[in-house]
């Protein structure tokens, strides 16, 4: 008896670590920081301002590599003396392959999902002065069964990245349209603490219309606890006059923000802004209390700026942009012009086929299904201040199953109040589609 219950306890725990196995080679990131919309740090108010992406003290972008073979980009970065009581950051966006990152020669992570932005804590593993970075394309032969959509090749974009200790993590925003021609806008800062001592953060923050009428500011402390993240929210009243729209684009609406930690000032960021209230009700967008006829033209999401703006020129007004990542600059132009945005998350198992079998289609697999949920946050997460993005696709042309609806569920709860769309799951549950 005592063997039989070895024997099969033995037999579960063989089963359990196989699952295991398998469940961690789905995984779509190792070492990869919380996704988020770019994030810059300043380390003066007029140099935030100017909100450049050259060279400056808080941010190196790495431009130049060597390539030793076509899988391989190899450079390096500086390691400033003033980094040492500061956090530092890898942030690579759009390889368009899977890779691994190397600093040092060690390993900082990794990601399956090349279309999008990952960010990697490479803080322990970086050294005052001169640091190597290598980065190791890999095969997508595992990805290829989600991947059926157009792939070139792609010198991805890095940025080295400082922050304080005690940080800005994240910021979003939203507009609630009030009475009197009056909107609240509603701020949400993340902040996040990696020393083992409480601390206590001073954000100071004003909105600005034109950098010269001042909408309103003022300044809120965040107690931190080791290691620990809350969240600091705050409103500032505005006339409606300046909410975003296609009809209503020419307000230069700026948030400026600055982090004080035991009277030193560490970060600055300056912010556009773009309000809209949005709400989509019986398959119609509600923009700012005004039902919007929106009909999506799919574009690449290899599309240039020069691109969209040639459609743009054509009548084009409204764009999904099909499985894949779209450049940021992209997304600015579309902000910048009043042209509505769908974004589809890199997902396109059409190869597959249909099947929801065993062998069938990864979307009813549930080893996949860490992956697909993964790339579908990333696909919000690093897009969710553009105000141009009013819906989210989970996916083109891939059957659908456990994976898909657990992508849904976990878009929809984050997404507020963007639709959550995917047209070729066979008229199921999971989406807030249009009817096909």
């Amino acid at each position: 008896m005592n063997n039989l219950f070895r024997n099969t306890l033995a037999l579960l725990l063989s089963l359990c670590l196989v699952s295991v196995a398998e469940y961690a080679a789905a995984q779509s990131s190792v070492g990869c920081d919380p996704h988020r919309t770019r994030l810059i740090a300043y380390p003066s108010a007029a140099a935030a301002e100017a909100r450049g992406l050259e060279r400056q003290r808080y941010m190196q972008p790495i431009t130049e590599w060597e390539r030793p073979d076509v899988a391989t980009l190899r450079s390096k970065y500086t390691f400033p003396f003033s980094w040492l009581e500061r956090q530092v950051y890898l942030r690579i966006e759009d390889a368009y392959q899977p890779y691994e990152v190397y600093v040092n020669g060690k390993l900082a992570g990794s990601s399956r999902n090349g279309f999008g932005a990952a960010e990697f804590n490479i803080t322990k593993i970086s050294r005052e002065d001169t640091n190597s970075i290598e980065i190791r394309l890999l095969s997508a032969e595992e990805t290829n069964a989600i991947e059926c959509f157009e792939r070139n090749a792609n010198t991805p974009k890095v940025f080295i990245v400082s922050q304080p200790r005690v940080r800005i993590r994240d910021i979003e925003w939203s507009a609630e349209i009030g009475l009197n021609g009056v909107t609240n806008s509603n701020f949400t800062v993340v902040m996040a603490n990696a020393t083992m001592g409480d601390k206590v953060s001073t954000l100071y923050y004003e909105l600005y219309l034109n950098d010269t009428i001042r909408l309103g500011g003022g300044k809120r402390d965040v107690a931190l606890g080791k290691y620990g993240i809350d969240t600091m929210r705050f409103g500032v009243p505005v006339p409606d006059s300046l909410l975003w729209s296609a009809n209503n684009l020419h307000h230069d609406v700026r948030l400026h923000l600055k982090n004080r930690i035991e009277g030193r000032d560490v970060e600055f960021y300056n912010f556009p802004v773009a309000l809209r209230e949005l709400r989509f009700e019986d398959d119609k967008f509600i923009i700012n209390r005004e039902v919007v006829d929106i009909t999506f033209t799919d574009m690449s999401p290899a599309s240039t700026v020069d691109d969209v703006a040639m459609a743009y020129e054509r009548g084009v007004r409204s764009i999904r942009f099909t499985a894949g990542c779209v450049d940021d600059r992209v997304l600015d132009y579309c902000d910048s012009q009043g042209i509505y945005v769908a974004i589809t998350a890199p997902i396109n198992s059409s190869s597959a086929g249909d099947s929801r079998k065993r062998g069938g289609n990864p979307s009813n697999d549930v080893r996949w299904r860490e992956e697909y949920v993964e790339r579908t946050l990333q696909s919000f997460y690093t897009t969710k201040r553009h105000p141009s993005v009013v819906a989210y696709y989970l996916a083109d042309d891939s059957a659908n199953g456990i994976c898909l609806y657990e992508s849904y569920l976990a878009l929809k709860a984050v997404a507020g109040d963007r639709p959550v769309i995917y047209l070729d799951g066979g008229d199921e549950w999971n989406t807030d589609s249009f009817k096909r």
